[in-house]
Parts: C-alpha cells; structure tokens; sequence
C-alpha cells in the first residue's frame, strides 16, 4: 500500500477533524519511516496510535525524534560555545523514569528504544520552546510533510487544543514548493546545522543500557494486547504535555464541510494578487457572470473558486443555496480542481472516469441538497462526461438560479457538441488564457469560425477581466525566460509537397466567401489543414536538428525538460512520431519518458512522479501537457511542434513559465519550419510569415529580445 492511496487532505483543524484517526494514525499503518520535530511530546500519542504503530513496529519503521528544550542566557552560550552538553542531564533523568516506571507509555517508549526504531536528539533553544513543528512520513518514494501548531501530544492531535496542520505530499506539485524545504529543514536540524539551535543526540551508552535493560518480549504483549481491556488509561509522559481529556472526538461529517478560505495556502499566508481581486469584482460587478482572460500561471482556479467561496457566503445571508458545476477538458486537471477546491473546504464529488464510481455519489448528494439538508455542493466533471444523457439527467433536477457553472479552458466549450449542453446557470465563469482568436487565425484541423466566440460570448457575457503573460512576468508571478530559435528547412519534395496543399487550401477558403463549401468541402479542408499541419510537426530536419542542438550544449542541464512535438506519423514513418523522438532521445543518453492521453492515469501519476524527483530528465508530450496541468518544475521546453495556432504556443510557454524555488528563469528552444532559402512563392513567404508571428510574440517578453532579433535577421525571416 502507497501513501498516495490514503484520503488524506491537505489541511486538517482540529476544531473539526479528529487529527489523530484521520490523519496521523492511517499515515503510520503505511510509513516505513517517520521524522519529527516538536516543541512538545507525549508517548502518550504512540500509545494512542497504537493500531498504526504495530504495523510500524513490525516491518521495521524507524522515528526521528528533535524535541525541543530550552535553555537560560547563560547555559545557552556555553552549549552554543560547545563548554557545557545538557543533554546528560535529561539522559540521566529519562532512564531513572523508563527503568523505574511502570507506565503503560514509558513501556512503549522503552520498547521502541531497545528496537533501534526510535532515535532522539534534543534542540536546545534561547528561553522560548523550539517550535519547529514538522513531521515527515516516508514510503518508498513517496512522502508526506505535515507542519503547523499540532505538538506531538494527544491533546496536540485531537480536537482538544485548537490545532491546524498543512499537509504536503510528495505526488503534488506544491511539495516542490514547500515540502521538499521542510525536509531539506530537518536534515539541517538532524545534523546540527542550524546556527541559532544546538541538536545534541543521546549517547550510545543511553541507547545500549535500554537495549540491555529492556525485556522486549514482555514489553510487545504489554503493547500489543490480544485482550483490548488491558489497555489502561495512561498519563503522558512530559510534564509539558497536555492530560487527556474526557472529551468525545466530535468527527465532521462530508455534509458540514462548506466552503471557506483557508488561512494558509500551500506554505503562505492566503492573500490574492491585484489582479485576481480586480478579476473578482468585475465579476461580481457584471453580475456574476463573465470570462477570465488570465495568463497560463496567474492564478485562474484560486481566483475561481474565492468567487465560489464569496458567492456562497452572500447567498447563505440570504437563506439561498448554492450548487456550482467545475467543467474540465481532462482528467488530470479534474484531480487538480478537486485538489484545489479541498483547501478552501470544499468536498467535490467527481464525475469522471467510470460512471459506477460517481452516480451515486452525485445522487445521494442531490437528495441533500435538493430537500434542504445542506446549502451547498460541488462537483467536478470532464466535458466528455458533461454531455451524456446520465450526467445531464442528474443536473436537470437543479433550479437554474442556484447554480455556479464555472467552465476552465472554456474554448473547448463554444463548439456545438458541448455549448449545447452547458447549464442555464444563473452564475457563470469562463477561464482560458486564451479564450477565442481571431478569424484569420488558423487551427491544426480548419479555418477558425466565428460560431465558437459567438457562443462563448453570448454565454458568458464577455470578458471581465484580462490579465497578459507580459503582466504576469512583470509582476514576478511567472518566471522570466530566455528565447532561442532554431532554423529547419524544408526538404524540395517536402516543400513541393507543402505548396500543392496549401494552393488546395487557399482555393476552397477563397471559395468559401463567395458560397457555402458542402459537407463534402469542409470535410476535404479539414483534412487538407491536418496533413499540412502534420508535414511541418513532423518534417525530416526536426529531428536531428533537436539531437544536435542537444551535443552542441553538453554543459546544458536537461532536467525538468518538456519537449513539445507533433502528431501522427512522420512521412514516410510505420509509428508515431512521438516513438521517433524518445527512441532517438534515449539513444543519447536522455532519461526520457513519454506524457500522452495513451498512458493510463496512474501511468501519468507515476511518470510525473518521476519526473518531479529527476529520475526522468524530460517528458515527450504532444497536446496532453498544453492545458491546465502545472509543472511548476519545468525550467526549459523545447517546442518542435511548430503551430500556427496562437493558444498552443501560448499554453506552452505559460507551462514553463510557472514559479518554483528550484528556477531563477526559463529557457525555450524554438524549432522554425522555413522553406528552402530559393523559394520566393506566396506559399513560402506566408510560412515565413506565420513562423515569424509567433518569433515576434516570444521575443517581446523574453529576456534577450536583442539576440532573438539577430537571429531572426541570420535566418532570413526579416
């Protein structure tokens, strides 16, 4: 069993959640080991968690425990000064009471001592408690760092101090952020090299007379009892540790988790940028309903769901219910939302992948709500799952004006086969940072129409707030990034190839204003536009001109790389060409690994796992990683897939864009389709063209626009 497979939550308080059952004693059952540092301690906790800790015990986990101790002006400088050790003073004490109580807890203590499966140090503090609250739980790969108020005493874990923690695991993106520092913070302190903090250890010589002392057989039947009456009721162990209270641990239902903003969001105290609170109260000034124009990185979902948080406030003043609908294009996006959405309180059902797994769930939730046992619910669904008859079956029973529809990446939205299907919500929140284009630009399959931003305008009422990649890097909230191009020709027969499909193009859209193209038509430009599209994704120079570039820049650090490329099949090729490219990767010695819709999605889980721990260097994607799904570890992309359309190239650079401590800047490498340096056709200057809109877009908030525009003048673009 994983730690991932746990439903634990980012955020626990003890003013609702039992911490102990719900957190810390599950994540103990799997742990293989777990580290500590506390200001407080009880064994009290390990005796309590007692069904969590055999398991613990008997494979073998291992704890490491800093407790803090604080010391006077004077005593302090001389441990500081390394003239005076304490610690022999609390050893002395600490085996008087283990060798002559009979304690129930002291007996664990003791046990796990003689076991070699609990080391301790003290941290000794100027005066005031160490306050280092942090704990890690390790299984395998995985880990889970949990920190906050919650001491390592009953009272600390249960409801009865008022207690919060903030957990982090290892298989999310924000762990980058703010779990891997607060490893990287207690193996400081496990070594003793924190300047303001001396960590001294127990001796051998404590650890060898428990060992000798210790009677391991009488002490596990004392621990792990066949008869649970023999447990008795125990004092802690510390004598600043809390006495357990009489209390009843009041559990909190699903039904009574609404929403609410959190006090701390992924390791910070929770405050909005400008542009997110402008974003929200346009909104609220459009009543309620409009179009978030945001850049990829900005902050679109925690900007989203605050306005979930404060429309159900406003609404609950008015004794009126709240439903909100989250509409995703993908799965791994989904897992995001749902994730997201737990931090501000919210519990959403998932409507996704298999429908047994979600109907019910969905049903239960509706009978709630809809007789008055609960003022609001959420839910989460992809859009492929938005429109079948099951899903909309559900929603129907909904009264239209209590309902928040909030639509992320919402251009996928306008097009018939979903806009159809959208809610009449009396709310509404469209998110992309790119939400239509104009008409004159060109997506991979066909021309673009208007009908798309006729149907999102129409719906969403039109864009309420914008918020540009240029603000966003201005603003310090995405990286700034170096911009570099690469130049690949076309082959001739390549670019006879591209000329007789683009004067095929030109002749069905210059017909296409003058008369409706039949089915026939649209279907034969359709597919016109996708081979065209292929041809320059896929040409026969990207390639090597990728490998090359890569053996020109030996130093080049190509962890936490995307590499970009194209679909389908290059010419000529039997497999995809995203085959092509990771063979070709691996054969160099990249450790490389494929990120497509193919994998399974704990394929996907594990890849990017691996991804973010540098066992893979880069990933191979082709559209899967465009939309939505952070990367915040990304630092370089390599973009051979050379589209035409300004969305994908502006998802991607926002992709890499993103803030992590582990970057100061990105860099992108840009792979150009030019024609042969002789051709001087319509078609070749309108490539020419298109590659150099896009050149043009990244240098104007790249670092180095001075060394973009040289090379655009040495490649002839200019």
């Amino acid at each position: 069993m994983l730690l991932s497979s746990l439903n634990l939550k980012p955020k626990y308080d003890s003013e609702v959640d039992d911490i102990l059952q719900s957190f810390y004693t599950p994540a103990l059952k799997v742990a293989e080991n777990y580290d500590r540092s506390v200001g407080y301690f009880s064994s009290e906790v390990l005796a309590s968690a007692a069904e969590g800790l055999e398991v613990f015990v008997e494979t073998g986990g291992t704890i490491r425990l800093v407790i803090g101790d604080p010391l006077d002006d004077s005593e302090y400088e001389a441990v500081m000064r390394g003239l005076q050790n304490p610690v022999e003073s609390r050893i002395a004490k600490l085996s008087d009471i283990l060798f002559n109580s009979k304690n129930y807890h002291l007996d664990l203590l003791t046990y796990l001592i003689a076991k070699g499966q609990l080391k301790i140090k003290f941290a000794f503090t100027h005066k005031g408690m160490f306050h280092k609250k942090i704990g890690i739980f390790y299984k395998g790969s995985e880990k889970i760092v949990f920190s906050g108020s919650a001491n390592e005493t009953l009272a600390g874990l249960t409801k009865y101090n008022s207690e919060e923690i903030s957990v982090y695991f290892s298989w999310r993106d924000s762990f980058c952020d703010y779990g891997q520092d607060e490893i990287n913070k207690f193996e400081l302190l496990w070594q003793d090299q924190n300047p303001r903090t001396k960590v001294i250890a127990l001796t051998s010589d404590f650890y060898k007379s428990i060992q000798n002392g210790a009677d391991l057989y009488e002490l596990k039947k004392q621990f792990f009892p066949l008869d649970s009456n023999q447990v008795e009721e125990r004092r802690p162990f510390f004598s600043y540790s809390f006495k357990k209270s009489k209390t009843t641990v009041k559990k909190a239902l699903i039904t009574e988790r609404l929403p609410a903003l959190p006090l701390m969001l992924k390791g910070r105290v929770f405050e909005l940028f400008e542009h997110q609170k402008l974003a929200i109260k346009s909104w609220k000034n459009a009543d309620y309903k409009g179009l978030f124009k945001l850049a990829t990185g900005a902050g679109k979902t925690i900007t989203s769901i605050t306005c979930i948080v404060d429309l159900y406030k406003e609404r609950s003043k008015a004794k009126l219910n709240t439903f909100v609908i989250i509409s995703v294009p993908y799965i791994e996006l989904a897992n995001q939302w749902v994730d997201e959405l737990t931090q501000f309180n919210i519990s959403a059902i998932r409507c996704y992948e298999n429908s047994k797994n979600w109907t019910n769930s969905l049903k239960k939730k509706l009978l709630l709500y809809l007789n008055g046992k609960t003022n609001f619910a959420c839910l989460v669904v992809v859009n492929r799952t938005l429109v079948t008859d099951t899903f909309q079956a559900e929603i129907e029973k909904l009264p239209n004006d209590e309902i928040l529809f909030i639509g992320d990446e919402c251009h996928h939205l306008g097009s018939n086969g979903l806009f159809d299907h959208l809610p009449n919500s009396k709310h509404r929140i469209g998110l992309s940072a790119t939400p239509f284009r104009s008409d004159e630009d060109e997506v991979d399959t066909s021309p673009f129409t208007n009908t798309n931003k006729e149907n999102l305008i129409n719906y969403f009422q039109g864009i309420v707030s914008e918020y540009s990649l240029s603000d966003a890097i201005k603003d310090n909230i995405l990286s700034p990034y170096y911009y570099e191009i690469v130049g690949v020709e076309l082959e001739e027969e390549e670019y006879e190839f591209y000329e007789e499909i683009t004067q095929k193009i030109s002749r069905l859209i210059n017909q296409s204003k003058n008369q409706k193209l039949s089915p026939e038509s649209k279907l034969a430009l359709s597919s016109l536009c996708g081979e065209r599209s292929r041809l320059l994704a896929t040409c026969n120079g990207k390639l090597p001109a990728l490998i090359n570039y890569i053996e020109q820049n030996p130093t080049m650090d190509l962890t936490h790389s995307l590499i970009y490329v194209g679909e389908g099949k290059a010419q000529g090729q039997e497999q995809p060409y995203i085959e092509d490219v990771t063979k070709s990767l691996f054969t160099s010695g990249v450790k490389v690994a494929k990120f497509t819709s193919y994998e399974t999605g704990s394929e996907r889980k594990s890849i990017m796992e691996n991804f973010k721990n540098q066992f893979i260097d880069a990933l191979v994607a082709m559209k899967v990683l465009d939309e939505g799904i952070d990367v915040p570890v990304c630092k370089t992309a390599f973009i051979l897939a050379s589209s035409r359309n300004p969305r994908q190239y502006v998802q991607r650079r926002g992709r890499v864009l993103r803030k992590s401590h582990s970057k100061n800047e990105a860099k992108i490498i840009d792979f150009l389709v030019l024609p042969p340096k002789r051709a001087k056709s319509s078609a070749a200057e309108s490539l020419r063209k298109a590659e150099l809109e896009r050149v043009t877009d990244f240098k104007m908030t790249s670092i180095n626009p001075s060394d973009v525009e040289i090379a655009i003048k040495k490649l002839g673009l200019c």
